[in-house]
């Protein structure tokens, strides 16, 4: 996960229900796998790995960072979801890539931008 100010869901119980399926923004990435993120609701700060995040797909039109393949890093505007296959249409907002329009990117590989 290598970019900061997206926004993840908190899928682990074992910090208890206070924190399961609550929404926080990543604040810091420590390693390849851990992240130090801030829980919207409450404020609080929690180191976690990323086995116990996931991401967050907004709304059509809104914006996401794509986190992962040729496009890392980038940020972009969802078009569309593919409930089928898993993933999203994106069109691409920076970069020398801007303005492209990309199928099939998987829901995992991008996160709503905080």
């Amino acid at each position: 996960m290598g970019q900061l100010e997206i926004v993840v869901k908190i899928v682990t119980k074992k910090l208890g229900e206070k924190y399961h399926k609550k929404k926080a923004v990543v604040k810091e990435v420590i390693d390849k796998y851990t992240a130090v993120v801030r829980v919207i609701d409450s404020g609080d700060k929690l180191k976690l790995d990323q086995t116990h995040l996931e991401t967050v797909i907004p709304a059509p039109g809104k914006r996401v960072r794509v986190l992962n393949g040729g496009y890392r890093g980038n940020e972009a505007t969802l078009i569309c979801i593919n409930e089928k296959t898993f993933s999203a249409t994106v069109t691409i907002e920076s970069g020398p890539l801007k303005g492209r329009q990309v199928e099939g990117i998987p829901y995992e590989d991008i996160s709503k931008m905080a």
